[in-house]
Formats: structure tokens, C-alpha cells, sequence
């Protein structure tokens, strides 16, 4: 089980290079990804935990790619290469999922692809935290990166986290299901 940490340079995760990486994923993996940017700090600031949360897989012989809500792009699928150049560090996780289980939760995901990237409920969550009295805004067909790996874990085994408002990176981070592999820090 993952725990919260302070600092992934600080924390007892194994420190692996970005090519080591490769060789430990496997499909349905999570990475959390604690960045450098002003946006990542505000969110990490606010959750306690990492600014971003994307799940890897693979077809046979492919490249790995991403399942994941990022800004200005909404729900995707990109290419995990991507995040060999990603300003910050980066923890690998691994959630006690059977292929069969991956395979369901990227065909999920697949139908969420028109879904843009829920910068309200997200605002939301953050007034909230400040304060009770803002009320929780949850927009139709807009999830963030978290929110997106909690609707596509509840078609095989959710997480253990309320069902709404969605979950945060940490909260996910630190869900009893999640193991950390290795970490790739931003200087390796």
C-alpha cells in the first residue's frame, strides 16, 4: 500500500532511470507524477499528494500509452514516451488488476474520450477545502485525471475512496490497492 509522502526524493520507493522504467511497467499500471510547473504546485499544494495520475497499457509489441485527462486535451489516449521528458518526478503503481480486468477499464475509458477536463468541479474541490460553505460542482461528461481513474476502476475493482466528489491524486496515491513499483526523479 502506498503511503503519503512529502517528498518522493525522500521516501523509501525505489529510485530506478526512466529506461529501467520501461522494463517494470506493466498494462494497467498507474503513475503519479509530482511536477514543476506553477499548476502542479497549486494542486499539490491543495491535495497534499501528486499534481497527476494517468494509467499505462499496451497492445502486443506496441508503444505504451496513456489513458488520461489533462488539461486542455480532456480524456485521451496518448503515448507514455511523452513522459520521458516530464518536469518533475514520477512514481509507478501497481493495482492488483488480471489482464482481463486492464482490458475492461481501458474499453471504459475508451468511451469517455469526448469528455473534457473538469477544471470546475476541480476549483470546486479546492474552495471546499478552504471552506464548507462554497458548494461542490460536479459538471456532466468533464472528468480530471483522478476522476477519470476512478470511473474506469469501477468496472473492475474501484477504489476505496466515496464515490463523490471524484478522488484526488493522492487520495488514490494512498488507496490500500495501490503499490508503488519505483520512482523516476526529475534529475535522473
Amino acid at each position: 500500500m502506498a503511503q503519503h509522502i512529502d517528498s518522493v526524493a525522500g521516501s523509501s520507493i525505489p529510485q530506478v532511470t526512466r529506461a529501467k522504467l520501461y522494463t517494470l511497467m506493466r498494462p494497467g499500471d498507474l503513475v503519479f507524477c509530482w511536477g514543476n510547473v506553477k499548476i502542479s504546485d497549486a494542486i499539490e499544494k491543495f491535495t497534499g499528494g501528486p499534481s497527476h495520475v494517468l494509467k499505462v497499457w499496451t497492445f502486443p509489441s506496441g508503444p505504451w500509452l496513456t489513458l488520461e485527462a489533462e488539461i486542455g486535451h480532456g480524456v485521451r489516449f496518448g503515448q507514455f514516451a511523452d513522459y520521458m521528458s516530464y518536469p518533475g518526478d514520477i512514481v509507478l503503481c501497481r493495482r492488483p488488476l488480471t489482464l482481463d480486468q486492464v482490458d475492461a477499464e481501458i474499453s471504459f475509458g475508451a468511451t469517455l474520450l469526448d469528455y473534457k477536463y473538469d477544471t470546475i468541479e476541480f476549483a470546486s474541490l479546492v474552495a471546499r477545502k478552504l471552506s464548507t460553505r462554497f458548494p461542490l460542482i460536479q459538471p456532466k461528461q468533464e472528468l480530471y485525471c483522478s476522476g477519470l481513474q476512478q470511473a474506469v476502476a469501477a468496472v473492475s475493482v474501484p477504489f476505496s475512496v466515496p464515490a463523490s466528489p471524484w478522488a484526488t491524486p493522492e487520495q488514490l496515491f494512498t488507496d490500500p490497492s495501490v503499490t508503488p513499483i519505483c520512482a523516476v526523479l526529475a534529475a535522473i
